[in-house]
């Protein structure tokens, strides 16, 4: 699955270089644009990064939100700019580029599950080590105190 949205945002990263953000301005876009294709080459690289590193480390809920936003967060900036594609340089491309990147739509709702089912377990984890720590404190509580050693004094 992570390889899958991985692949899916690398066939991204060509389309983008067909992007000319800095021709729309001279149409009147905003340059926002242009910042906008910038961010989004970095974006889609390390969602690439993001995705490696959980199929190393799935089982760390940190790693699983962290890649689920960022691709979830590309994906919104995406649907920005194919707006401004659409209106200023070719509608087709950014038909494309929608249609690649809503490839991994099924993939990143399975991620979004997983993590689900991911914190649920780590939530149940808690709870027992909790449960066992308040065992542990209650029976140190209830022990009476062990004595001092007396201390041996040399003649």
């Amino acid at each position: 699955m992570y390889g899958r949205i991985a692949n899916n945002f690398a066939r991204l990263r060509p389309m983008f270089d067909q992007v000319r953000a800095a021709d729309w301005v001279a149409k009147g876009a905003s340059e926002t644009y242009i910042t906008q294709v910038d961010s989004l080459r970095l974006q889609v690289v390390a969602v690439q990064r993001e995705m490696d590193l959980l199929s190393r480390t799935s089982s760390r809920l940190d790693t699983s939100i962290r890649a689920l936003f960022r691709a979830q967060n590309c994906h919104r900036s995406l649907d920005s700019l194919m707006a401004g594609l659409r209106r200023y340089q070719n509608p087709s491309l950014a038909d494309l580029i929608q249609a690649v990147a809503a490839e991994d739509n099924d993939d990143l709702a399975k991620l979004q599950e997983y993590i689900l089912e991911l914190a649920g377990q780590k939530e149940q984890e808690y709870l027992i080590v909790e449960k066992e720590a308040q065992r542990c404190r209650g029976m140190i509580s209830v022990q009476p105190p062990t004595p001092p050693k007396p201390v041996r004094r040399a003649p």
